[in-house]
């Protein structure tokens, strides 16, 4: 290809051009500190005149003790060759002509031009970038405010509650071993309901208890066998898979950096939830494959490969209109037709967006449901 040839007028042109609409400012100044350009950028970016500040020393763009410092700074450099900026760029703070001091991102070059050195400065304004660095500092740390104190609150909420249930439960079921001959049937019934009502009320707040301790009482990662888990994970639940007579299946699963507790809460809740929801007279199926994946999940720290966990069983599945329910604290949407707090999976969701990924599902009513899990290999310190 024939590149154009342009004579010295027409480069020079091309290139006030290119000076004169930057969006970044350009100044440049002599040995002496001589302020001799400014582009419009540079003139908007500090506040004055196009040409205004032209012959004044560049200090004037400085605040202290900078301004005081420049010009011991230039015959330094020249007496020694020692530059602190000059060919290295970075970030520094400006004076605007109404007094204002500002950030900007600063890099210099120097030209031997006709026998004498001539210092560019390119400006980049950092202001905008600053402030909205400072509105996302401050909203993260309101957040994170935010989320230590529910969890504070759920956990002495609940655990304050745990008292007086204790003492429901513990004289409802004196007066049902003791005193229970001398109430009526219907009297009965009622302390009846009032035991198991009070027996949900002690999961569901054991649940949340969990649920808060995910984060406050969260474990240092390490590398985990996902095989070893699984193994333990089907052994606590033997004598539900015997009672159900369900069959678990598991592929080989890898080695993971992970909190070894919260990946059995997690495939225990996934198959227990499987062997719970399954189809009356049908022998329960459960499947537990994986697989690391090509691309990324937006949770996960850049770099890293992301494993595919699939959790399928053969239940009654869900309409996926719920989906995005499901994964909230306290959902059901069997009613109390089946055992639970609806807690399990929201415990869930925490758990994988902890270890870089998340969770989501696969399923239609009568169908079955395929829990879909993804986890990072490896993780960054929380």
């Amino acid at each position: 290809m024939t590149m154009p040839k342009y004579t010295e007028v027409e480069n020079a042109s091309r290139l006030s051009a290119i000076i004169e609409t930057a969006i970044d400012g350009i100044i440049t100044i002599d040995e002496r500190g001589t302020i001799e350009t400014m582009n419009p950028a540079a003139s908007a970016i500090f506040g004055y005149e196009e040409g205004e500040v032209l012959g004044q020393n560049i200090n004037v763009l400085m605040p202290e003790p900078y301004h005081s410092e420049h010009d011991e700074y230039l015959d330094r450099y020249h007496n020694t060759g020692h530059a602190q900026i000059i060919g290295i760029g970075r970030e520094v703070t400006g004076k605007k002509k109404d007094g204002t001091i500002f950030p900007f991102r600063l890099a210099i070059s120097e030209v031997n031009l006709e026998g004498r050195k001539i210092f560019t400065g390119i400006v980049h304004d950092l202001t905008h970038q600053k402030q909205s660095e400072e509105r996302l500092r401050r909203y993260a740390a309101d957040l994170e405010r935010s989320n230590r104190e529910l969890q504070d609150f759920a956990y002495i909420s609940s655990h304050d509650l745990q008292e007086p249930l204790r003492k429901i439960q513990a004289f409802g079921s004196r007066i049902q071993s003791k005193e229970a001959d001398k109430l009526s049937d219907q009297g009965q019934e009622y302390l009846s309901r009032m035991l198991n009502a009070s027996r949900r009320m002690s999961r569901l707040i054991n649940d949340l208890l969990g649920f808060s301790r995910l984060s406050t009482k969260a474990l240092p990662f390490e590398q985990v066998d996902l095989n070893k888990i699984l193994k333990e994970v089907i052994s606590d639940l033997e004598i539900r898979i015997e009672r159900t007579q369900a069959i678990v299946e598991v592929g080989d699963l890898p080695v993971v950096e992970a909190d070894p507790t919260q990946m059995r809460q997690l495939f225990q809740n996934l198959i227990a939830n499987a062997l719970k929801f399954h189809k009356e007279g049908e022998r329960p199926r459960v499947e537990v494959s994986g697989r690391f994946l090509n691309g990324h999940s937006p949770d996960a720290t850049p770099g890293d490969h992301i494993l595919e966990v699939r959790v399928k069983d053969n239940g009654i599945g869900f309409d996926v209109k719920y989906l995005d329910r499901i994964f909230k604290i306290f959902q059901r949407l069997e009613g109390r037709k089946y055992e639970g707090s609806g807690m399990g999976l929201a415990i869930c969701k925490k758990i994988t967006n902890r270890h870089g990924g998340d969770i989501t599902a696969e399923s239609a009513n009568g169908k079955g449901t395929t829990f879909v899990v993804t986890l990072s290999r490896r993780q960054t310190e929380q």
